[in-house]
């Protein structure tokens, strides 16, 4: 009779176990689930550290003085420097951002840099310029702009001016 009010303890707590088991497995789904497509807004623009400024802090500062700047595809060189131009399609016009790994290293490379002796040209070689070149210049960030009308070039200083 022992033997048998044993067992039914252990089947009940082996029950009682399972169920706990199969709810906390449910659980754990639901939450992973709920991970993978939570879409509760746009991605955060990263936390811009001073002289450490990234393309996305480059377009958020040049879209808060009330350009519209969407990413571009195109790459482009400057005999000289070492970073490679990344476009940015400003009112439509070509900007292309050249970012320094710390300020004093953009100072070093763009030291006598002007936007009349100034080649841009895709990995290729060829020249990629379209219209009349001007240059911004703050933090470890040089931007070239291709084209672009003299009160937007004015917002795209500003903006420049603006990042940390």
């Amino acid at each position: 009779m022992n033997q048998q009010r044993n067992s039914s303890v252990r089947r009940w707590i082996s029950n009682i176990l399972f169920v706990v088991a199969a709810a906390l497995f449910v659980y754990v789904a639901y939450a992973y689930y709920q991970e993978r497509t939570d879409d509760t807004g746009a991605v955060p623009t990263p936390q811009s550290v001073a002289g450490k400024a990234e393309l996305k802090n480059v377009r958020d500062a040049m879209s808060a003085q009330g350009l519209t700047v969407d990413y571009g595809r195109d790459n482009v060189r400057i005999d000289g420097i070492d970073p490679v131009g990344q476009q940015l399609k400003v009112e439509g016009a070509p900007v292309y951002v050249f970012i320094f790994e710390s300020p004093e290293d953009r100072t070093k490379q763009t030291d006598g840099l002007s936007a009349d002796s100034l080649e841009i040209t895709t990995p290729s070689g060829a020249d990629a310029a379209t219209g009349t070149l001007a240059i911004a210049q703050g933090s470890n960030v040089l931007v070239v702009s291709d084209g672009v009308s003299d009160a937007d070039q004015q917002k795209i200083d500003a903006a420049i001016q603006s990042l940390p």
